[in-house]
């Protein structure tokens, strides 16, 4: 190339020149700046010349030639940059131009948007924008891991495929807006060197409240608009509002699919009793599932009579002369396995499973759940996924709750050929009270200082009570207490339903009005009309030494104070499920060292004896004031010792449950 063609090629375009000789994006911005430079000065001195020219004829004062130069420079110095721009940089420009464009427009959108959904597509609409030619990975935070939710240039699906855990990222302080190099961020060495080879050389994050709840990893020196301080202001912005715009439709988001998933669930317990065909029965399941967990395939599988084979019940997904072909055994495959030792297995790539039996050459990811009856596996439902790594903690719980409503439609259809009519069968599913009682806390969390026992006594062998101890820290508990209207398994089922819900919303740590409203709107919507529960919720703090509860119309909790003082604990609102939208109330009250929290069920006080005599609050408040400096497992059992003694003449007619609390000094 000649001198005159390579200045000719420089001045139309001195990117393509200096990227012949600038090995870095930093040298390449301070030649551009010394243009730049170099260009103020040629204009000013051409603006002296002309201006001392015409003032000349007036003045001849050199100074007032100089004011007037340095002003209109400072009046148009920008104008005069864009111009250079546009000129001799006229590619950067249009590409600056337009990612400023792109970000102006993504940071407005942003503010008139209001779900997850749609959040993400504007976000990954506008990367696919600014780094149409750059490889980049955007992560999103889902059940205490980074998952890939958009991605272009990659094709490492073992890059793809790693274990992110959230706790990589929590050593990185919040105010960081760039990892150069992976440095803050606690990355596997292997992950680094994957992303490094695939042109991944920096972290953006995106801060949500008080974690990191999105990141982006690109080589952010290749991109278009940087060094251009305008455009990237611009970025850190949406940086700072997207994480926590996304970490709020999440959670909107999360409530609204749990909700569903709730609905659903009733109306598999619903069809459980409507119909007793397994097969209908397991294919409305697996349909349902679909709705919620999105699978790709899904089979569930049940053991023959000799207990030694599986047989496909119902699918979904397969090639059904795959399916004809395979005869699976007990211990052959992850099905069979599952089967055999009756634990969950979930396979995040089963491509390097041991147990694994391929019938689907698409499938990157399996889990497999047994159907499990009174302790006896009836069979196995396994789902399968393309994507690597997909099913998580919060799919394989509901995948569990699932399993069992199927375990008892299994169950109670078989009991139904040997039934002659529907009532029978009505009494034959109250065995379901071994599913529901494994359904119930058996052993009470460690709490610092707090002392927590429970029991549940059903009147028939299904219980309308319902109880519940959810850790949220070492020092923080919830206590909840209900009892559901009518009896029998209709009863067991809202129980089921209650519980269900309540767990689904532990790991938001509302306050306890917040989440009475919202299981009573979940139960108004899913149940019919007269099906109610009463409802005691609280959470108890022994590091701060307070109690805030909430009552929805349950029998108000007896708190005894180490001074002998009691207390009542009635405020809150109408039984849940009655009516949607009720604003319920919560009150805050001290829980101090030796102080004692009994919660109970109208089965305690209403037991009676002989003479139709209710054994009554007093006589209840009585064995827990004699009882007081007791362990809680000596209080319980001096209750119901003493309820049991009122009433031995009569036949029990209610559960009985309690759930006591007491606040030790050690």
């Amino acid at each position: 190339m000649s001198k005159r063609f390579s200045f000719f090629v420089f001045i139309l375009n001195p990117n393509h020149f200096l990227s012949k000789f600038a090995k870095t994006t930093e040298v390449v911005l301070t030649i551009r700046k010394i243009i730049e430079t170099i260009f103020i000065y040629a204009i000013a001195l051409i603006l002296f010349v002309v201006l001392d020219y015409f003032i000349n004829k007036f003045s001849g004062s050199l100074f007032l030639t100089f004011a007037f130069t340095v002003f209109i420079l400072l009046l148009f110095q920008s104008q005069l940059i864009d111009l250079l721009q546009r000129t001799l940089m006229h590619k950067t420009y249009l590409l600056r131009t337009r990612a400023r464009r792109t970000l102006e427009r993504l940071n407005n959108e942003l503010n008139r948007t209001s779900q997850f959904q749609e959040v993400s597509e504007l976000l990954f609409d506008a990367f696919d924008q600014l780094f149409e030619d750059l490889p980049f990975i955007f992560y999103i935070l889902e059940d205490d891991k980074y998952y890939p939710a958009h991605a272009h240039g990659i094709h490492d699906e073992e890059l793809l495929a790693f274990d992110l855990k959230e706790a990589y990222l929590k050593e990185m302080p919040l105010t960081t807006l760039l990892d150069d190099g992976f440095k803050k961020a606690r990355f596997p060495q292997e992950f680094v060197r994957r992303a490094k080879n695939n042109g991944l050389h920096a972290l953006l994050p995106f801060r949500g409240h008080n974690q990191f709840f999105a990141f982006l990893l690109i080589d952010y020196k290749k991109i278009p608009f940087y060094g251009d301080s305008i455009a990237w202001k611009l970025m850190e912005k949406i940086q700072k509002k997207a994480g926590l715009i996304l970490e709020n439709t999440a959670l909107i988001l999360d409530l609204q699919n749990r909700h569903y998933q709730m609905r659903k669930l009733m109306e598999v317990g619903q069809k459980i009793l409507s119909s007793f065909d397994i097969k209908t029965i397991l294919d409305f399941i697996l349909k349902n599932l679909k709705k919620v967990i999105h699978y790709d395939a899904a089979a569930i599988f049940l053991l023959d009579k000799s207990g030694k084979k599986l047989l496909n019940t119902s699918f979904d997904g397969y090639n059904p002369q795959a399916l004809k072909r395979m005869h699976l055994k007990v211990g052959q495959g992850s099905c069979g396995w599952v089967v055999q030792t009756g634990q969950i297995e979930v396979i995040d790539d089963v491509r390097s499973a041991e147990h694994y039996f391929p019938l689907r050459k698409e499938t990157r990811s399996q889990v497999s759940i047994p159907l499990i009856f009174d302790r006896q596996v009836l069979g196995v439902i396994c789902l399968e996924s393309d994507r690597l790594g997909y099913f998580n903690h919060q799919m394989v719980d509901l995948l569990q709750l699932f399993a069992q409503m199927a375990s008892i439609a299994i169950h109670n259809a078989r009991q139904f050929k040997v039934m002659l009519a529907k009532k029978a069968l009505e009494h034959e599913l109250i065995n379901a009270s071994k599913v529901q009682k494994a359904l119930l806390v058996q052993r009470a969390p460690k709490i610092e200082h707090l002392d927590i026992t429970a029991i549940n006594l059903p009147s028939k062998i299904v219980s309308g009570d319902l109880y519940d101890i959810i850790r949220y820290d070492q020092h923080t508990v919830g206590l909840a207490i209900g009892d559901v209207s009518g009896k029998g398994a209709p009863a067991a089922l809202t129980m089921v339903l209650v519980l269900a819900g309540l767990r689904s919303q532990k790991q938001f740590f509302m306050t306890a009005c917040d989440i009475v409203y919202r299981l009573n709107n979940l139960l108004f919507e899913s149940t019919t009309e007269g099906n109610y529960v009463t409802f005691f919720y609280a959470v108890v703090n022994s590091e701060q030494k307070k109690l805030i509860y909430t009552n929805a119309g349950h029998n108000p909790p007896i708190l005894l104070r180490a001074n002998g003082q009691v207390e009542k604990l009635a405020v809150g609102g109408i039984v849940i499920g009655f009516r949607s939208d009720f604003q319920y109330r919560q009150e805050e009250v001290a829980f101090n060292p030796g102080d004692v929290l009994l919660m109970y069920t109208d089965g305690i006080t209403e037991a009676m004896n002989a003479s139709e005599e209710e054994f009554g609050e007093e006589r209840l408040l009585q064995v827990l004031q004699q009882n007081k400096q007791k362990s809680v497992l000596e209080i319980r059992e001096a209750i119901i010792k003493a309820v049991q003694n009122f009433s031995i003449k009569r036949v029990k007619e209610d559960d009985m449950t309690l759930l006591i609390c007491k606040f030790e000094n050690n």
